[in-house]
């Protein structure tokens, strides 16, 4: 999060909305899903910015995707996760193990995509 406050969103009312959208629907209780894309200096940040400082009463996690990252196999993912390690134990053990290996804390085959990001 930004130490100062947040800047006025002049002309972003339409992404505003749609963000504001996905905040409403995760209060309802259901998942929802948005992609920011953008060239650098767009305001993709201001964006998550200010959709983080909406969500009160919320976990928020962020993640920074970088171009090294690239080829490191759920480096992203690990970043989003990294606040909710400590549960990994009430998950099932396919799923438990399977994140356990993807994130390096745990020896064996490269786990299946879909054991990784199952969501029951």
């Amino acid at each position: 999060m930004r130490a100062h406050p947040l800047p006025h969103l002049i002309g972003r009312d339409s992404e505003r909305a749609a963000l504001d959208d996905v905040l409403a629907t995760l209060r309802r209780g259901s998942s929802a899903v948005r992609v920011l894309r953008g060239g650098a200096g767009v305001g993709k940040s201001v964006l998550l910015d200010h959709v983080a400082a909406q969500a009160s009463g919320m976990t928020v996690t962020r993640g920074l995707g970088v171009e090294a990252d690239m080829e490191l196999a759920y480096a992203g993912l690990q970043q989003l996760c990294v606040p909710f390690l400590g549960a990994v134990d009430r998950l099932p053990d396919p799923q438990r193990d399977a994140l356990r290996v993807a994130f390096g804390t745990a020896t064996g085959e490269p786990p299946a995509r879909f054991l990784v990001g199952w969501r029951s």
